[in-house]
């Protein structure tokens, strides 16, 4: 929507420099399209579209019209769409570094080896499943999950909020292979289950990055039943440049409160902290 970035109004007149003027503020700003801003021809546009929504890497997807840095920055145009779509909540990933229990304390499987975890709270709203902040927090959730769930399972917390964990790797999130599913699910288990599966695609995602990755595999089931292509092509066509720049330069995504220096003995946590 070519909204006003002063006022966000979306009523404004096209000037003859091709800027826009708001009908309300009188701001002069100009607006360019995320589909717009891409310097592909239309056909080359579609090509890398459809590869994406089919799952082909970039790497591997067979359009002649665009280099390897052309398909690369198409796609990451794309998942970050993703999240203006999605709007994944920022307290809604955490990362945690975890410190060896004691023996004599439960602990299910990974959670013993693992010095950082990523937590994933999900919530069920509208029959979407949106990444949002575990309620009480992730120090009243860590002994739970240790005890009730692996790292790289999902913990039913009600009726409709659940958290998961993955495993990470220096500054890298991982994606282990799930050897078995529950045979009836809920709508958290079946995201997180297509979550997964689609994240065990890539070898390992950086940090700054994965919140690109987690939305698009929430848009994938969130909007199952519809033409991605069309959806994804809507949703790049009204979306801003501007509003994905930070994205698209690589800065480091805020992930996680914020939290530093926090510790608690009753879940074996050494710090909270956020990248």
């Amino acid at each position: 929507m070519k909204g006003c970035p002063r006022c966000e109004s979306v009523q404004a007149w096209t000037l003859g420099d091709g800027r826009l003027k708001c009908q309300h503020c009188g701001r002069r700003y100009r607006w360019k399209s995320v589909w717009d801003s891409v310097r592909l021809s239309e056909p080359a546009k579609e090509a890398l579209l459809d590869g994406f929504v089919r799952g082909v890497p970039a790497a591997q997807c067979s359009s002649e019209q665009s280099c390897a840095d052309s398909r690369e920055r198409f796609y990451r145009l794309v998942r970050a769409c993703c999240v203006r779509h999605e709007r994944p909540s920022r307290d809604g990933l955490s990362v945690v570094d975890c410190a060896p229990l004691p023996s004599s304390r439960p602990a299910m499987r990974g959670w013993s080896n693992s010095q950082r975890v990523m937590i994933v709270g999900l919530t069920e709203r509208d029959g979407s499943i949106q990444i949002s902040g575990p309620p009480g927090g992730v120090a009243q959730l860590l002994p739970r999950m240790r005890e009730h769930t692996a790292v790289g399972g999902v913990l039913q917390l009600d009726q409709m909020q659940a958290a998961a964990s993955l495993p990470m790797q220096g500054d890298y999130v991982l994606a282990p292979r799930a050897t078995r599913s529950a045979l009836v699910m809920n709508s958290s288990a079946a995201c997180w289950g297509h979550a997964r599966a689609h994240l065990q695609t890539f070898r390992k995602i950086p940090l700054k990055f994965f919140p690109m990755y987690l939305a698009e595999a929430c848009l994938r089931f969130n909007q199952r039943d519809q033409n991605l292509n069309e959806l994804l092509r809507e949703i790049m066509r009204g979306t801003a440049i501007g509003d994905v720049k930070l994205l698209l330069l690589g800065e480091a995504v805020r992930i996680g409160q914020g939290q530093f220096n926090y510790s608690s003995n009753s879940c074996g946590t050494s710090q909270h902290a956020a990248s």
